[in-house]
């Protein structure tokens, strides 16, 4: 459904920061930013040709936005047309922002919890964000995306997945989980240890999850002897 540039958590640099996108002719619609995502994004040539830029922010912490300014410049600048960004809300981003000197005329900023996107390109797209627990710090958020009659959820950095968002997965109403997991599992962890998501996911439905924002602790064989599936870059086999 969506394809990666990074699958790392903050302090796994050999995976980059955790990213995916989904592309089609010259629409571009990216999931979070963070610090390694702009110099993969140019590396991997992402950018060229796009005149319709989607940014769907997750929260704030590096790993996620670290690059959101540059790219922000780079469409504004560059391709001549400002990007969409989508986050919950608007004083967090537009401060953020403001800081690195990205104002509020280069991007457009939607703040719904329920968007409706028709693109051009992508056809139309709908997003639902969700409430995560991850930190108490900053506003954080899964979502829901339906696109090209599929339905997935996708957690950002979050150490638990909510009941609803499981009920609707058993019953065949979620079609695919990308779910933020780790090697260490302790008291007070921000992230899902592999441990608790064998736990919340039962057998027959695991190859229809993909753990991503994964740290250093946390062993690939692991996860695909439990029965889950490796996020994995673009390219990558």
């Amino acid at each position: 459904m969506i394809n990666f540039i990074g699958t790392g958590s903050a302090f796994n640099t050999k995976l980059g920061n955790t990213s995916a996108f989904v592309k089609k002719n010259t629409s571009l619609l990216l999931i979070d930013c963070g610090g390694t995502v702009f110099h993969r994004l140019q590396k991997s040539n992402l950018l060229n040709g796009i005149e319709n830029l989607y940014i769907v922010i997750t929260h704030t912490h590096p790993d996620h936005v670290g690059s959101l300014g540059d790219t922000i410049f780079y469409s504004y600048f560059i391709l001549k047309h400002k990007p969409t960004i989508f986050f919950s809300n608007k004083e967090v981003i537009e401060g953020l922002l403001n800081k690195l000197g990205v104002t509020s005329d280069m991007y457009n900023l939607n703040t719904s919890d329920k968007v409706a996107v028709n693109d051009s390109q992508l056809g139309e797209f709908n997003i639902e964000f969700v409430p995560v627990s991850h930190v108490n710090t900053i506003p954080t958020h899964g979502f829901i995306m339906k696109l090209n009659n599929k339905i997935f959820y996708y957690s950002g950095d979050a150490n638990s997945i909510n009941s609803k968002i499981l009920d609707n997965f058993k019953k065949g109403e979620i079609n695919r989980i990308y779910q933020d997991t780790c090697g260490l599992d302790y008291d007070g962890n921000a992230h899902l240890s592999l441990k608790k998501l064998c736990e919340a996911i039962p057998e027959e439905l695991r190859d229809k999850v993909y753990c991503m924002h994964l740290d250093e602790h946390v062993e690939e064989k692991a996860i695909e002897d439990n029965g889950f599936n490796l996020a994995k870059v673009s390219g990558d086999k």
